[in-house]
């Protein structure tokens, strides 16, 4: 739930904004002509891309590029809130920004990350302090400081020694890239996302998905995410102290008990009948 919103807005859009948010929350955002930039002054996010799974927490930030997202918000351990500061960078304004200068952000670039995280970096902390002035002040927010404001971000950020990463991430910003479906399903498959949601990230409707998967992989998505979950889960119970539930959860299942049925299904025995029928007994050292 979000509990309060403060927003900047320039030319109709909201270019600079903070939210406080009572987690758990997921959000999908799709960013198809703009990139963004986030902060997290308390609590912080998982985000699952299409090619790719990151988790800023607080004072950390990262940069995400044209693409379709899901971001899991997690509360701070202090003050049970999230807090995260955003900015917006939209074509049109950056062009503005930088008029003749060097437009880097359009280079032509080999396709990179859709996410790109910033540990705590001192000069990034100091500008987003500075931002509160102006959520305490909107009327303060002119159209030429709100230019500014993004400017001074973008040259802070490639300061940092990221900067090289940063450039080339910028200059792939808003031209979305595609995933395929197979990246898609190794990078997310043993996460807890349905078959809806990464139809979402690869940027297709279920339907569609599911044909190009079955074209692909010559079986229907359910089973072979199913089949891969399993084997994972078999070889974890042979070779690891794990427990049902920590195994079932790093397959993708929150539920245990679900998780035990159909690996049942699977090697018709339960998961811990098949840890003791296979695990090797341990030899004690002398």
């Amino acid at each position: 739930m979000i509990k309060n919103r403060q927003h900047l807005d320039l030319n109709g859009r909201t270019v600079i904004e903070k939210l406080k948010v009572l987690p758990p929350l997921r959000q999908n955002p799709v960013f198809q002509d703009e990139a963004c930039f986030l902060y997290f002054n308390e609590g912080g996010t998982h985000i699952s891309a299409p090619t790719e799974k990151i988790t800023i927490k607080q004072s950390e930030s990262v940069l995400l590029k044209c693409g379709t997202y899901f971001a899991d918000l997690f509360q701070s351990s202090v003050s049970g809130i999230c807090e995260v500061c955003v900015i917006h960078f939209f074509p049109d304004i950056l062009e503005r920004i930088f008029k003749e200068e060097i437009p880097f952000f359009v280079k032509q670039q080999k396709p990179g990350k859709y996410t790109y995280g910033l540990s705590q970096k001192n000069v990034i902390d100091h500008f987003i302090k500075s931002l509160d002035f102006y959520f305490d002040n909107p009327e303060l927010a002119k159209e030429e400081i709100l230019y500014l404001k993004i400017k001074e971000l973008i040259l802070l950020l490639l300061h940092t020694e990221a900067a090289e990463t940063i450039l080339e991430l910028y200059s792939f910003l808003f031209t979305p890239q595609k995933a395929n479906i197979s990246d898609v399903i190794e990078s997310h498959l043993y996460a807890n996302l349905s078959l809806e949601q990464m139809a979402f990230l690869a940027g297709q409707s279920l339907s569609t998905f599911k044909r190009k998967f079955k074209k692909h992989f010559n079986d229907t998505p359910a089973n072979y995410i199913r089949n891969k979950r399993m084997k994972k889960a078999g070889d974890l119970l042979k070779h690891s102290s794990l427990t049902i539930s920590e195994i079932s959860f790093q397959v993708g299942y929150e539920d245990s008990s679900y998780f035990s049925r159909l690996f049942q299904q699977k090697f018709k025995i339960l998961p811990s009948e098949y840890r003791k029928a296979n695990q090797k007994p341990t030899i004690p050292t002398h």
